[in-house]
């Protein structure tokens, strides 16, 4: 098996794989201000061989736990073509980003992703929820972008499928996301009153009231069988969109 070398203090070490390339990191984890500069060191010696030591998702993410934010960033870069390889699903990606504290390094991290690469780990709603419980602001819009707003609107069925996305979303954001996938659309989602909370929940007062817009009083009465389920709703609402919905409702 090759072997890999790299120089600390002056004196020649040797890695083979990923498991050992994990617990070098692991072994010189012992102070966080000197720790950090060897483990930089390690990582530029090694610099191109790290693509080939390190194959697996799983070996990956147990190296970043020894790593700084900083030094975990680099290791990402530095393996930037092997991402493609051992992340396979949203839930690595996922534990990628969930260990990238600053924005501007995990969008960075998505802009040199393939977006068709992305695409393929965000199959069904749940895979872009995934992503975006990591990402923030204007690193939302963006990476909404590099996916391509298009092949995000066709992947809702259900209402509570955008309630998942539109949980991690700004207020900004949430409105962009409603307006690509239309309200018509999200309207033919709407067959029962939990439809609508899942909907109005995360949604902006403004979309809201454009979603009831698109009811009589009557048709929302009739979402309702039972006043048990009134109530419900309503307590599941932030007291702007009680007073909207009550509002509407002439209550």
């Amino acid at each position: 098996m090759k072997e890999y070398s790299f120089i600390i203090w002056e004196a020649k070490y040797t890695v083979k794989d990923e498991d050992e390339l994990s617990l070098i990191f692991d072994l010189l984890s012992w102070d966080a201000e000197i720790s950090s500069i060897l483990h930089w060191n390690v990582i530029m010696e090694l610099d191109d061989a790290l693509l080939d030591l390190i194959k697996t998702h799983k070996w990956l993410i147990k190296s970043l736990k020894f790593l700084n934010e900083k030094n975990s960033f680099l290791l990402l870069v530095k393996i930037g073509d092997r991402l493609l390889d051992i992340v396979w699903n949203s839930e690595n990606l996922w534990e990628i980003l969930a260990r990238i504290p600053e924005e501007e390094n995990k969008i960075r991290l998505l802009r040199q992703s393939r977006s068709t690469w992305l695409r393929k780990l965000i199959s069904e709603p749940r895979d872009l929820s995934n992503i975006l419980e990591w990402i923030y602001w204007n690193s939302e819009y963006e990476f909404l972008e590099i996916i391509w707003f298009d092949y995000i609107k066709n992947l809702f069925t259900y209402t509570k499928e955008i309630y998942y996305s539109l949980h991690y979303l700004n207020n900004q954001n949430k409105n962009i996301l409603i307006d690509e996938i239309w309200i018509e659309n999200i309207l033919k989602m709407i067959n029962t009153w939990k439809d609508l909370l899942f909907i109005i929940k995360w949604s902006t007062v403004e979309k809201s009231q454009e979603i009831l817009n698109n009811y009589s009083r009557n048709d929302i009465k009739d979402f309702f069988k039972y006043d048990k389920d009134f109530h419900y709703f309503l307590s599941k609402l932030s007291n702007k969109k009680e007073k909207l919905f009550l509002d509407y409702l002439w209550l």
